[in-house]
């Protein structure tokens, strides 16, 4: 008898480990299930639809070798790995934007599953908590429903596998899956950080784990100077958030956004922020610079206190901070803040959380009621957390939809409301653009793509008068991007001077030499001049 009851005790041991690995992938799947009927949104358009890189392998190479952006301008993205995974989600399901959605979500299912593989490995009860946490959170709903955007989910995958090897004495494989994750995100960069504080904090020290630290550096210093040879900075391409701050405005900008995540991370009823856009504080009397430093200083006296009572919250927390070094703003970003640049910080958090819950579970082995109100607590939560998260997905079916919920976030954004115009001016519904470039113009009488457009629909309508004050105002740019170079030409076609139209498209021709259409345009007006 004894040994059956130790026979069916290990049985419902194996079911209890095991159970989660089919539970939370599928947990995942009928989260984002609503986002397998949405459309490519926002950059999507240019980076899978209209690139010719994706739709061939004969262009591995330059995927390989390139910018993921390069079917339009240099942007510093040297992600091959996205790229690749592009190309093999369009050999599979051309342009249906099914098939890519769901690489995304399986990627994110995939994540959850590591997630909880690893915490199971240091914790024991806040395992679960710790994976669903991640899961299930709101603030992941952006980096899961966006394919452009895909190298967040790829960087964790090979991350945890990295770290995972990493713990397994594997250090070869180590090494390799650090490569991996670097040629998803470039903000893998930091990842030899956290395997040192892992070796530090939650390892004994051995030989392998030296080979494994020495491995993993090495790799590093393999990726920098490959990086360094193809031409790739570390500066993101200016956005519509984009930002001028000195050192010491963007130093108090660390902590004001430190602030700001910690508190959308709090508040699960968090407005969506597609895009967020932070004023840069001015001085150390901004509130949001205050509560930044003490949120700081928390984390600090956390992880000190966590060394040795509590080592899994300690890195977790770790791992935190040094996710967050580079998106702190400490350099310069092409924005202050995105939801989608918490995914890697939401791995520490999640291991924290669980690590916490667990030494919770610990000291309360003897109060069955305030283990049991613990419980029910974090589960409300954590359904809370994914009815919100099915209520934000929605905002991602389509560009309108997304960019509607951007101005709800950012109301005083002019460029954003010149966006929406331009969605509704390719739907040709004239009268809700001509709406939306008002707005636009009534925030910034300046806004680039708002004056061209209105300028356009009038000289289309014949109202060239009224068109001119419009266009004058584009043509006094400086513009330094290629879009905004082709913006100018076309605007100084409309106002009749060939010859300036003419020196633009040349420019245009300067920064991308395969542009086709341009080439046809040039020689035109060439033609006509002679």
């Amino acid at each position: 008898m004894d040994a059956m009851a130790e026979s069916r005790r290990k049985i419902s041991s194996w079911v209890l480990d095991c159970l989660p690995l089919f539970l939370l992938p599928l947990l995942c799947l009928l989260l984002y299930l609503p986002a397998l009927r949405h459309d490519f949104v926002m950059d999507d358009a240019t980076l899978v639809v209209g690139n010719p890189y994706i739709k061939s392998w004969r262009y591995l190479p330059q995927m390989l070798s390139e910018d993921a952006w390069n079917v339009w301008e240099r942007h510093n993205y040297w992600r091959p790995i996205f790229s690749i995974s592009l190309a093999l989600d369009y050999s599979l399901w051309g342009l249906n934007p099914l098939g890519f959605h769901l690489t995304n979500v399986l990627l994110h299912a995939l994540n959850t599953v590591l997630l909880y593989s690893l915490s199971k490995k240091l914790l024991n009860t806040g395992a679960v908590f710790a994976s669903l946490l991640f899961a299930l959170h709101p603030i992941q709903a952006h980096a899961v429903n966006v394919i452009s955007i895909r190298g967040d989910l790829l960087a964790a995958l090979f991350v945890l596998l990295c770290l995972k090897t990493f713990l397994s004495n594997r250090s070869v494989l180590c090494a390799s899956l650090l490569i991996l994750a670097l040629l998803s995100k470039e903000t893998s960069v930091t990842l030899p950080a956290i395997l040192l504080f892992a070796g530090l904090l939650v390892k004994t020290e051995n030989l392998e784990l030296k080979k494994s630290l020495l491995l993993t550096f090495i790799s590093l210093g393999t990726y920098l100077v490959a990086r360094l040879s193809l031409g790739f900075s570390f500066s993101l391409p200016p956005s519509i958030f984009s930002y001028e701050a000195y050192f010491p405005a963007r130093f108090l900008l660390v902590f004001k956004v430190l602030l700001l995540y910690f508190l959308a991370l709090f508040n699960l009823f968090e407005m969506p922020h597609p895009f967020w856009s932070v004023e840069v504080p001015t001085s150390l009397n901004d509130p949001y610079v205050i509560g930044g430093m003490s949120s700081l200083g928390l984390l600090i006296w956390a992880i000190w206190k966590g060394v040795k009572r509590a080592p899994v919250l300690a890195f977790g927390l770790v791992w935190f901070l040094i996710y967050f070094l580079p998106i702190s703003n400490l350099k310069e970003l092409n924005q202050p803040m995105a939801e989608h640049w918490l995914y890697l910080p939401m791995i520490g958090l999640s291991l924290a959380f669980g690590a916490a819950l667990n030494t919770l579970w610990i000291r309360l082995s003897d109060a069955h009621l305030f283990r049991a109100c613990i419980t029910a607590g974090v589960t409300v939560l954590l359904i809370v957390g994914a009815l919100v998260v099915r209520e934000k997905t929605k905002i991602y079916q389509d560009d309108e939809t997304f960019l509607l919920a951007a101005i709800r976030a950012n109301p005083r954004i002019a460029k954003l409301h010149s966006m929406v115009g331009s969605i509704y001016l390719a739907k040709q519904d004239i009268t809700k653009a001509k709406e939306f470039y008002a707005k636009a113009l009534a925030l910034d009488p300046n806004d680039f793509l708002a004056n061209y457009r209105t300028g356009f629909l009038l000289q289309q309508g014949s109202q060239h008068e009224e068109a001119r004050i419009y266009l004058e105002r584009v043509v006094r740019s400086n513009p330094s991007r290629l879009s905004e170079i082709l913006t100018v030409a076309h605007a100084w076609e409309m106002l009749g001077d060939k010859q300036k139209a003419l020196l633009y498209y040349r420019k245009a021709l300067d920064l991308n030499s395969e542009l086709v259409r341009i080439q046809h345009k040039v020689a035109g007006l060439e033609s006509e001049l002679q």
